[in-house]
């Protein structure tokens, strides 16, 4: 059976020089499932050649992919492209443990299957995927969850049964198109390494030129090899995970904008709000003051809704 991470903060198995997340997949199944449970649990950035699904079941968590940074709560789902970089970290849960579900699908089981699997690319709001579709995945990453967690050893039929379920539905209801065959793994991936140092690194004191002398580059060659397989500049890809790590803490916390500035590896306040406002449209603090006040609305909402029932009894 697939086996829950013996770390009680740290979970990673074996993570290649180009974070690719190697030797995690059970014998007899198309996929690893993991069921997290820790209120602390870094998963630290990594990439794999089979598809992701995630599922709250409980509690919540912050994640990465790429670029781009997602807060999950209770009853939330993630899909993660093959290839794509991630991490994540769970949330602690007032009501105790959290529950999180993940499933990794071993490309080499599912290519047999079905060829080209891993140039997929995955969204929960793909076209073709309607609500009782995302209903659907929901129950089945739950279903999976139990059934990882009982202990009889016919179960196991019941479990590879539910992913290759889930496999027909992701792949039936959940792509939104296909990767570049150039942009394909082969052999050692340089651009693998590059976004999994940035991933872990991106609110230090980084300069395209520090960064392409770490990996053994020049500037230029470095820069034209980044543009060419990101799409994006190095300075431009940067910001923006930046802003995304400074926008999730002002959401989680009423500290002074300078310090999340900072805390997020903005050199200053001047900049992180030339940044923030070309990326967003307003200033950190009127986004503040916008959040604060829909925070303050839903807070009486609650509280006119609460007394109208106190009213009603």
């Amino acid at each position: 059976m697939p086996q829950r991470p013996q770390s009680a903060h740290q979970y990673n198995t074996v993570i290649s020089p180009d974070f690719l997340e190697e030797d995690i997949y059970p014998e007899g199944y198309p996929g690893l499932v993991i069921v997290h449970h820790d209120n602390d649990e870094l998963v630290s950035a990594h990439w794999h050649q089979g598809l992701e699904a995630i599922h709250i079941i409980r509690g919540g968590g912050t994640f990465q992919v790429e670029d781009q940074h997602y807060m999950l709560s209770d009853n939330d789902s993630q899909l993660i492209s093959p290839y794509q970089m991630h991490q994540g970290r769970t949330v602690d849960h007032s009501q105790g443990m959290v529950k999180i579900i993940s499933v990794t699908f071993n490309n080499e089981v599912v290519g047999r299957i079905y060829p080209f699997a891993d140039r997929f690319l995955f969204s929960l709001s793909a076209p073709h995927a309607n609500a009782e579709d995302r209903k659907n995945l929901d129950q089945l990453m739950i279903r999976i969850a139990s059934l990882h967690e009982q202990q009889e050893t016919a179960s196991a039929f019941l479990l590879n049964a539910a992913l290759f379920q889930l496999l027909h539905l992701l792949y039936t209801r959940f792509t939104i198109g296909v990767r570049r065959p150039e942009s394909i793994r082969s052999g050692r991936n340089i651009t693998r390494q590059i976004l999994g140092y940035l991933a872990n690194h991106h609110t230090e004191n980084l300069t395209e030129r520090t960064v392409a002398a770490y990996f053994g580059y020049s500037r230029e060659h470095f820069s034209r090899l980044f543009r060419k397989t990101t799409g994006s500049t190095f300075k431009s890809y940067l910001t923006k995970l930046r802003l995304d790590e400074a926008r999730t803490n002002m959401d989680r916390s009423n500290g002074p904008i300078t310090d999340i500035a900072a805390d997020a590896g903005f050199p200053s306040l001047t900049s992180f709000t030339r940044a923030f406002t070309r990326e967003y449209g307003i200033t950190p603090r009127q986004y503040r003051r916008e959040h604060l006040q829909i925070d303050q609305t839903t807070f009486q909402t609650c509280s006119d809704d609460q007394h109208g029932k106190q009213q009603f009894s």
